[in-house]
């Protein structure tokens, strides 16, 4: 969908992937399973459906697509892309969503649906909290701790 939504991450101190060199299956493993609950996380977010009062019959399909699982439509996809670097995505493939959800593509008459910028904004605090919080672990494994 247009519109840059990313939600970055960065890891605090700089340097802890590097120093977790040795852990890379465990590491890898940690990350993806933060990912996903970050997806978790993001799909929580989504608003529900707005009310509004239309001829069109309503069917739901729309918010039944951007979920984590079930709807073949719907976009969720965690993978690794370097040492120490996950890439997660969340959406729906739904062809007319663009025009009911999309940031700069939204269709003037969907003017009082949210778009995926407002799942964003309600989002990513909550995700950089997920993330710090799996980096306090990963910290831990220096220190001797097992995870």
């Amino acid at each position: 969908m247009p519109g840059d939504n990313t939600i970055e991450v960065k890891l605090t101190p700089p340097d802890l992937l590097e120093r977790l060199n040795g852990y890379t299956p465990k590491l890898e493993k940690e990350m993806q399973d933060t990912m996903k609950a970050a997806l978790l996380h993001v799909q929580d977010s989504v608003p529900s459906y707005p009310v509004y009062s239309s001829s069109y019959q309503r069917t739901g399909t729309l918010g039944r697509t951007l979920t984590i699982v079930g709807d073949p439509e719907h976009i969720q996809d965690v993978k690794v892309i370097g040492h120490g670097v996950v890439e997660g995505q969340f959406g729906t493939r739904l062809e007319y969503a663009p025009f009911v959800i999309g940031d700069d593509t939204q269709a003037k008459h969907m003017r009082h649906w949210w778009t995926m910028k407002t799942v964003k904004a309600k989002a990513e605090e909550g995700v950089k909290r997920i993330f710090e919080d799996m980096t306090k672990k990963l910290a831990g494994w220096l220190g001797g701790g097992n995870g």
